[in-house]
């Protein structure tokens, strides 16, 4: 037996969790409700904390080979 938590995008997909379920292929240990405000309610508060921080990239160039070297 294996634990695996999953991510369910679409709402209608959990019918398809308690079919198998009932089929006593899976067993559903705990269900997450997405909840919207919860999420609003974290990115008000990150964006309060970081309102006054300003990042200058206008002359910032990537380079991948460089991101990349981990020899350094």
């Amino acid at each position: 037996m294996e634990k695996v938590v999953l991510q369910i995008n679409d709402s209608r997909a959990f019918s398809l969790l308690k079919n198998l379920e009932a089929l006593n292929v899976i067993k559903v240990l705990r269900r997450i409700p997405y909840v919207q405000s919860d999420i609003t309610a974290r990115l008000a508060e990150i964006q309060s904390i970081t309102q006054n921080t300003h990042i200058d990239l206008s002359n910032f160039s990537f380079n991948r080979d460089e991101a990349n070297n981990y020899d350094e």
